[in-house]
């Protein structure tokens, strides 16, 4: 994977928390310590993210496992380095080997389940096509077993584009320390 870090990117400031209103920083502190979230409170839009995610990375969503092979696929096609460190850990939470998340990156898709080379390739077309076709999204229909799944399974593969745009566009640097991850189960809560 091609590092965009961190002489390539643009760069917005993270915002100190006398930036944001005292309601925004004090929601913050409920937080994971991820750069990602101070980025996302200068939209004005932390608590409408955070909701969202806790319901994508809670248990009535897809299965974590492919939700973490959608995220390192998604990565992996937007040469977007930021999330990496973080979703190996929450993909080893999903169950996913960290030999498995090495082969999603490297594009070692032999290495993969059947299932997990075609969410590869899925992704693949979400990020050169923007969409995925009609057969593939009969395929997710037919894995899961209901449309609502499949929806699921669309945005999560939708998400994971924003967020490497926004990501990388705004020059979210790398959350630093050396467990900057430690416990992480979900982006959504601590511990």
């Amino acid at each position: 994977m091609c590092s965009l870090r961190p002489e390539n990117l643009p760069k917005l400031d993270l915002p100190a928390d006398s930036e944001l209103d005292a309601e925004t920083a004090a929601f913050l502190t409920s937080l994971p310590r991820l750069n990602v979230w101070r980025m996302i409170a200068r939209t004005g839009m932390v608590r409408e993210y955070q909701a969202a995610l806790s319901v994508m990375f809670g248990p009535d969503w897809i299965p974590g496992a492919d939700r973490e092979v959608i995220a390192l696929r998604t990565f992996r096609q937007n040469a977007s380095d930021y999330e990496v460190p973080q979703h190996f850990v929450l993909a080893e939470a999903a169950g996913l080997s960290r030999e498995l998340s090495q082969a999603v990156l490297e594009d070692e898709l032999d290495r993969l389940a059947p299932w997990f080379q075609r969410l590869c390739r899925m992704v693949d077309d979400m990020s050169t096509q923007a969409k995925l076709n009609a057969a593939q999204v009969r395929e997710l229909v037919s894995h899961y077993g209901s449309q609502d799944k499949a929806a699921q399974a669309i945005m999560t593969m939708a998400w994971f584009h924003m967020l490497t745009r926004f990501v990388d566009s705004a020059g979210v640097p790398i959350d630093a320390g050396p467990d900057a991850y430690s416990g992480l189960s979900a982006p959504t809560r601590n511990g």
